[in-house]
């Protein structure tokens, strides 16, 4: 007997065919979806990379120009600390930093020399460019498109502001200069202790806090302007000498003079040895070299007012600055008070400062900051 095949309706043949059709575009659509997600991940994974780079070569670039300060040794302490730095990110990709990848220049948009060009002119140069070499990071998804490997790196560029107008925590000393025979650049001057009511030149004051009681140690945490009024603590010569040791002979290690002295609340500075100049100061730093493990950096550059014997008020105590400007302190404060240092003279970075347009420029005085 002969099955007859029961057709089926044309409506379901249609149906079954609309089937096929659906899932193979939900496939299809599935798989796009993946991509555009692989994708996504990939080109997230790119940006991340940058900005990690990035951010690595601005921190790079910024903590070189805090080392900026005219000497060939701050070009060598700059490559040392943009190394430094660089060396605290943990990247994903392998980045290391020659001294070939930190460049200095004289001006922003200026030609940049590498350090050891830089060293032989070191008094003008204001900027420091650290450029990352290119790193491969690699891709899955975005291979379709782009290659599988992509090279990404990263520039920066730091330096110098224009002269500050104002210089935040600067030392607790006003120095008294002689008109006629004013400080000069790059040499030693030693300042003697006098009292309060003594304005005789090439000497120091220890000077009064906010509140009536004396800074003796560190930084005073005020605002300090040029062609401002700075008072003068009322202490005799013996006085202000045995406060100058306090203030002083800490950067150095030294913490025989105040009973509760200690390296926590005055650390020393990394480099104490005595009766060096400010030129082998700064070699000694830019070499890595340390005296005190637990020290701070440019402890024993200290920035503080000027002002000539005509321009202390020896009945008010008040000096009136024309300058603040930066010292090296060659040795400790001895039993005699006499303050031996080293006047810079050149522009050289401070870590806080700022400039107001108008104002009269203390143009020794720089802050980092970073340009591009």
């Amino acid at each position: 007997m002969n099955e007859r095949k029961q057709a089926l309706p044309v409506g379901s043949r249609e149906r079954k065919g609309e089937r096929g059709a659906v899932m193979a575009l939900t496939a299809i659509g599935m798989l796009t979806l993946l991509l555009i997600a692989g994708l996504a991940i990939d080109i997230s994974h790119l940006y991340n990379a940058k900005a990690e780079l990035q951010n690595a070569a601005d921190a790079a670039a910024m903590a070189a120009a805090t080392q900026l300060n005219s000497t060939s040794g701050g070009i060598k302490a700059a490559v040392s600390e943009a190394t430094k730095v660089l060396n605290k990110y943990d990247f994903k990709v392998d980045v290391t930093l020659a001294s070939t990848n930190v460049s200095f220049a004289s001006n922003l948009n200026g030609s940049y020399v590498d350090s050891a060009t830089a060293q032989s002119n070191p008094a003008s140069i204001r900027f420091v460019r650290v450029a990352l070499p290119p790193k491969p990071v690699n891709v899955i998804f975005a291979s379709l498109v782009i290659s599988q490997t992509q090279n990404l790196s990263a520039t920066a560029t730091a330096g110098m502001s224009v002269g500050l107008t104002m210089n935040k925590f600067y030392t607790a000393y006003t120095f008294i200069e002689n008109a006629a025979a004013p400080l000069m650049p790059n040499t030693v001057v030693s300042l003697s202790s006098k009292a309060w009511n003594d304005s005789a030149p090439n000497s120091y004051k220890v000077l009064a806090g906010p509140d009536g009681d004396l800074i003796t140690t560190g930084t005073i945490h005020a605002y300090g302007y040029s062609v401002s009024g700075y008072t003068a603590a009322q202490l005799s010569s013996s006085e202000n000498a045995r406060y100058a040791r306090i203030g002083t002979n800490t950067r150095f290690g030294d913490y025989s003079v105040h009973p509760n002295a200690n390296p926590t609340d005055e650390p020393p500075d990394t480099i104490t040895r005595e009766n060096i100049t400010y030129q082998q100061y700064r070699d000694l730093q830019g070499a890595g070299t340390k005296d005190r493990a637990d020290g701070v950096m440019n402890r024993r550059i200290m920035t503080l007012p000027i002002a000539t014997s005509a321009q202390y008020n020896t009945a008010t105590r008040v000096a009136t600055s024309n300058r603040l400007a930066a010292f090296f302190i060659r040795r400790k404060v001895g039993a005699d008070g006499v303050l031996e240092v080293e006047y810079i003279g050149e522009r050289l970075v401070v870590p806080v400062g700022t400039f107001q347009p108008g104002s009269v420029q203390m143009k020794e005085l720089s802050i980092p900051i970073l340009y591009k």
